[in-house]
């Protein structure tokens, strides 16, 4: 019964590290409010693998046995973008990278943010032309 609570003792403590490090933080990152009211939301993939065992080793008293064990822990933590929520209410997932992307898939990609990116020239060239005006 003592063996059973040293394997036991094993497990506990392995996965209590493991909550230390996986946590929702850790997915789910601390948001960034920029200037403009633009909220930044990093997003992380975690992986995980965990492993235990033990063994009861016989002793030369017949009534005792010999405990051994182990445990083993990997964890992997890759970050895959951003969740951008911005100041009109609009949400976008902005990817870290994105592997086998088509071509077709990146002009695509490239014409969902073109209203946008249109939008953002007009406003500078709209401020550029008052700051114009405002100096003559």
């Amino acid at each position: 019964m003592e063996n059973e609570s040293s394997l036991k003792n094993i497990i506990e403590s392995s996965l209590e590290q493991i909550r230390n490090i996986v946590d929702a933080d850790t997915v789910v990152g601390k948001q960034i409010v920029t200037p403009s009211g633009t909220v930044i939301i990093p997003i992380s993939k975690v992986a995980m693998g965990f492993a235990s065992g033990g063994v009861d080793l016989p002793r030369k008293n017949a009534n005792a046995k010999n405990f051994g064990g182990g445990g083993g822990t990997g964890v992997t933590v890759t970050p895959i973008g951003f969740l951008t929520v911005y100041p009109d209410g609009r949400v976008e997932m902005l990817p870290m990278s994105r592997e086998n992307v088509t071509p077709l898939e990146q002009v695509a990609d490239l014409l969902d943010h073109t209203p946008d990116l249109i939008n953002r020239f007009k406003a500078l060239f709209a401020k550029k032309a008052e700051d114009g005006e405002a100096e003559a």
